[in-house]
């Protein structure tokens, strides 16, 4: 709901659904859907805050803006670069952290002291993993922290086993129950070895069965 529908001048309105579909380059058979998921597209003013926002992704380099225009809604100074910010307090190089946000733009959605800091303190803490793992994996923030990430690193742990946080968090239950049962006594490739991605994660993101690699 965005109750300021109700008070914005029309003018607001109209030149907002041109900057979509003119300068954000949003079809305009797939504005009732953006719209839908973000209506405050429409309040937002184009030269304060559409504007800069597309500039900033852009120069940001996250790609195919047209499907998240939803972002655009967001201040740069208030939303965007506090996510960014966030993550160098990490210890990420800037580079690093505006790499997670380019490949994984839904980190802006979060909130921090709601999602991010929790899971980070988790991570580094508990889980005794360096800010690195992050990198490699942004989508480790878009997993529960209780029903997911923290059950799943207790199981591992339980039995000795460490495992890449893909490996650990993107397989449904069964499957990392069985994989976690294979793992036992093993040692996981190292995360540069050939056989780390095809070992641990298929290119559909499911986890490979122990031995599924050597297999002929």
């Amino acid at each position: 709901m965005c109750p300021e529908l109700l008070s914005v001048p029309v003018g607001t309105i109209t030149a907002a659904l041109r900057f979509l579909t003119d300068e954000a380059g949003v079809p305009a058979e797939d504005l009732p859907r953006v719209l839908r998921r973000r209506p405050r597209l429409l309040v937002s003013p184009v030269a304060a805050r559409l504007r800069p926002t597309l500039y900033f992704l852009r120069a940001l380099g996250v790609p195919d803006l047209p499907r998240r225009a939803d972002l655009l809604s967001f201040s740069v100074e208030d939303k965007l670069l506090p996510r960014i910010e966030f993550l160098e307090s990490l210890g990420l190089p800037s580079r690093a952290a505006r790499s997670m946000a380019r490949r994984f733009p839904a980190l802006f959605y979060y909130g921090i002291d709601g999602n991010m800091r929790p899971k980070a303190e988790y991570l580094l803490g508990d889980m005794a993993r360096d800010a690195d793992d992050l990198f490699e994996f942004p989508e480790y923030f878009s997993y529960a922290l209780a029903t997911r990430i923290a059950p799943r690193h207790e199981a591992c742990a339980a039995r000795g086993v460490r495992m890449p946080l893909p490996a650990m968090l993107r397989p449904g239950d069964d499957k990392f129950r069985a994989t976690l049962a294979g793992c036992v006594g093993s040692t996981p490739p190292r995360r540069r070895s050939p056989l780390w991605h095809a070992y641990w994660v298929d290119d559909a993101g499911e986890v490979e069965e122990i031995g599924a690699a050597s297999q002929p």
